[in-house]
């Protein structure tokens, strides 16, 4: 990926919180003739020390499974983006000198993928990412809830995968190239087309950059 130096983003924290907000992510393979595929699938981060690895699943019936175990993937996250409009900058007025652009963050995780189809294993992660995503719910729900028959013939009809992490590339593209009246500008565009959340990334980009 294409990375100006002003828009990678190297700090951990603020890329897993791309990965927790933002779960679905693009899965980009080669199958058996070497045709590109791209599968979109929930993840979760585990992390041992400075390793990282990706937890997912998919359905068996996914001809995923003929090839994936072993081979070299790419999964893509993207986080907070929209259009950004000259018309927000206060120096257009002045010289107009400016052309539109899109904001966008985006990480982009390199490793090597492995399935597994223990129960053990197959349970634990549909377990975590579950309660990961039901914390957020008033009643949260478990997996208990389910009959163990029904629950059972679901965890028998996936595949679990596991990507060990070796190369990370972030991109924040949040206006770091422009003049702070402009950043600001692009700001409150973004605030009044509804785009909150790039938003609040343009000026959490900002405030790192001062």
């Amino acid at each position: 990926m294409y990375t100006p130096e002003i828009f990678a983003e190297n700090d951990k924290d603020n890329i897993k919180e791309i990965l927790n907000n933002y779960s679905l992510g693009t899965l980009i393979s080669l199958d058996e003739n070497g045709a590109p595929q791209a599968d979109h699938l929930p993840f979760y981060l585990l992390e041992n020390d400075d390793q990282w690895t990706l937890i997912a699943h998919f359905a068996k019936a996914n001809p995923l499974a003929n090839y994936i175990d072993g081979a070299r993937v790419l999964v893509i996250f993207q986080g907070a983006d929209g259009y950004v409009s000259p018309n927000w900058y206060p120096s257009k007025q002045i010289h107009h000198r400016h052309v539109p652009t899109w904001n966008y963050q985006t990480v982009h995780l390199r490793g090597t993928a492995k399935i597994f189809n223990d129960i053990k294993g197959l349970m634990r992660a549909v377990g975590t990412l579950t309660n990961i995503h039901e914390a957020t719910q008033p009643t949260p729900w478990k997996m208990k809830d389910a009959p163990r028959d029904y629950l059972d013939e679901e965890i028998g009809g996936i595949v679990g995968l596991s990507i060990k992490i070796d190369e990370i590339v972030a991109k924040f593209k949040l206006s770091q190239n422009r003049e702070p009246e402009d950043l600001a500008g692009t700001v409150a565009g973004l605030q009044d087309s509804g785009n909150v959340k790039l938003a609040e990334a343009v000026q959490k980009a900002y405030k790192n950059q001062t």
